[in-house]
Formats: structure tokens, C-alpha cells, sequence
């Protein structure tokens, strides 16, 4: 028996005055021991945070997190974010372009979205741009979404076209 208990199960056998000990009482121990010490494991989701979406209509596009919902709402009683993400990306831009060639060609289409946490994959990137005054509360009225898509098409392609966060503007190829 002691060959084939992992060493930290032996140890803990050890510790409890080497008692016979049954395998549902050490778990029981094991997961009370766990209640006592919560963990104390950081927010991952936080506003800025480039996440990739992983299912659905936006499958392998890249977008911020404006805000979180860890806990949920009373429509959505499940942890949620609140995203804002591109659906199509800029396309190649070459020096010898003409300059409405490279305006139509740096145009993003942008998405606005609530998504379950466990359809996101968080990166170790984050964006600076700022969403203050959106909410999740405007996604239900029409106007009031087209309006978040357009002020969010108009922040991306400033960042864009500005040169910086070049990873976040490139289609993930998967």
C-alpha cells in the first residue's frame, strides 16, 4: 500500500499518528483543510484585458473586456463580460499604396457583446483604451447598439492607425 500512495497522502497519513486511515475520510480531510484556507487567487478578468472568444458567431476573434459581472445578474445569473471585439480585421497595408487604398483597407468592423466566461480565453495582453461609457444595458435597444459599434469602430482604427497594439489587429490564424 505505502508504494502506490502518492508522497504527500503518506505524509498526511504520517501526521494523523499513523491511524488506519480510509480513503474517504483523507478526502474529507483534504477538502476541509481547503475550506479553512481560502485562495486568495487575483481577478483575471479585468476591464482591458484581451481575451480570445472561443464559441459562437465571434470564434477566434480577439476583443477587450469593457466590464465584468464575476457574480452575475438576475438575467444572467453566471459570470459574464461584457466585450468589445473585431469581427473584421484591418487588411495589409504596403507602402506603394495610394492613400484611399490604405483608408479603405484600414477600415475594422467591430462587435459588442455579452459573453459567458467560460467562452473566453484570456491573454497576458492588455489595451488602454477606454469604454466608460458603455454598458451592457444599451446592447438591448437597437439604436443605442449601433451607436456603441460605431464609437467602438472609431477607437480601434484610431489605435490602428496609430501603430501601437499591432498583435491585437492581426487575425489569429487557427
Amino acid at each position: 500500500m505505502d508504494a502506490v500512495m502518492p508522497y504527500a497522502m503518506r505524509f498526511i497519513c504520517q501526521s494523523q499518528c499513523r491511524r488506519a486511515i480510509n480513503v474517504s475520510s483523507l478526502w474529507s480531510f483534504l477538502v476541509d483543510g481547503l475550506r479553512e484556507y481560502p485562495s486568495k487567487m487575483g481577478k483575471i478578468m479585468k476591464p482591458g484585458k484581451v481575451v480570445l472568444v472561443l464559441s459562437g458567431r465571434y470564434a477566434g476573434r480577439k476583443a477587450i473586456v469593457v466590464k465584468t459581472y464575476d457574480e452575475g445578474t438576475a438575467e444572467k445569473p453566471y459570470a459574464h463580460a461584457f466585450l468589445a471585439g473585431i469581427d473584421r480585421y484591418p487588411r495589409k497595408v504596403h507602402k506603394r499604396m495610394g492613400k484611399n487604398k490604405i483608408h479603405k483597407r484600414s477600415k475594422v468592423k467591430p462587435f459588442v457583446k455579452v459573453v459567458n466566461y467560460n467562452h473566453l480565453m484570456p491573454t497576458r495582453y492588455s489595451l488602454d483604451i477606454s469604454f466608460e461609457k458603455f454598458s451592457a444595458k444599451d446592447l438591448k435597444d437597437p439604436a443605442k447598439r449601433k451607436k456603441l459599434r460605431f464609437n467602438t469602430r472609431v477607437r480601434f482604427e484610431e489605435r490602428y492607425k496609430s501603430g501601437k497594439n499591432k498583435w491585437f489587429f492581426q487575425k489569429l490564424r487557427f
